[in-house]
């Protein structure tokens, strides 16, 4: 284990969430590593062309690093890269969807714990991105859910708080709250609610009077986010979703996370610019 000093050193495969230039040749970066968790590394020189490090500390990129830590600073000696995620940046959606989902990684990764979950989480999702192998937005969703659940904010998927049922015509979900009920339940909680303005669109969300977050969501959406929490992280993005549907559950999952982080991103801003010039 990496302690202070500056004898001891370790070799880690960590996840380069974020670089942060100091001066002219070297950087400060966010890794993400399933030993212990969040670290910041300081690679000296790195920004050297010539450098040796230049491969292996560049961002998105999945590397081997020998590191050793001084005071409570960690440093990296050398460095071999595994997976450069390249065809990431072959569209820029696809680069500001990586850069979405590692600002979430690193403001929900825990510093000196294990996060073996998350850097799995994350790794599934660029290689979907780089590989193309799901539309932008499922990834997306898919990665905010997950990431919500392995932040501690589990929704129960199972059953309707109110009667047990668990296979609805509609599911009313409350995304504060982390639940869903039926119809009757739904109705029988509220002193106030309007069901035809909420009818307009099925994923449509609402507040009503308690204040709540209430997302409606049809069968396909609801089954697509109970895989996405129970699911296998290998088989995680083997499910479809027609668009509308599609278009829901990324909806639904992306006021979960944000209303549970209680913040917004500017890298999700930014995502949603890109998507709305094309």
């Amino acid at each position: 284990m990496l302690k202070g000093g500056l004898a001891v050193t370790e070799t880690v495969k960590g996840l380069i969430l974020k670089e942060t230039p100091i001066g002219d040749y070297d950087k400060i970066m966010t890794v993400l590593t399933a030993a212990y968790g969040k670290i910041s590394v300081f690679a000296r020189g790195a920004k050297r062309l010539k450098s040796p490090l230049f491969t292996p500390t560049q961002l998105f990129s999945y590397s081997e690093m020998t590191l050793y830590k001084s005071a409570s600073t960690y440093y990296i000696r050398q460095g071999a890269l595994m997976e450069s995620f390249y065809h990431i940046r072959d569209t820029l959606e696809g680069a500001a969807l990586a850069g979405y989902l590692a600002d979430v990684a690193a403001d929900v990764a825990q510093e000196e714990q294990k996060e073996e979950a998350l850097l799995r989480l994350v790794l599934n999702c660029f290689y979907a991105i780089a590989g193309k192998i799901k539309p932008p937005e499922q990834i997306k969703a898919v990665f905010e859910l997950r990431a919500a659940a392995e932040a501690g904010f589990l929704p129960n998927l199972v059953a309707c708080a109110g009667c047990g049922k668990s296979s609805l015509e509609t599911y009313y979900f409350d995304v504060s709250g982390g639940i869903f009920r039926c119809e009757e339940c739904f109705r029988a909680s509220q002193a106030e609610y309007e069901a035809a303005s909420c009818r307009q669109n099925e994923a449509e969300a609402i507040y009503h009077h308690t204040g709540q977050l209430i997302s409606l969501l049809s069968p396909s959406v609801f089954a697509a986010m109970r895989y996405t929490i129970y699911a296998k992280l290998e088989r995680i993005f083997a499910f479809e979703l027609q668009d509308d549907a599609l278009r829901d559950f990324s909806s639904v999952c992306e006021k979960y996370l944000l209303c549970h982080l209680e913040r917004n991103f500017s890298t999700l801003d930014f995502y949603h610019s890109v998507r709305a010039a094309f």
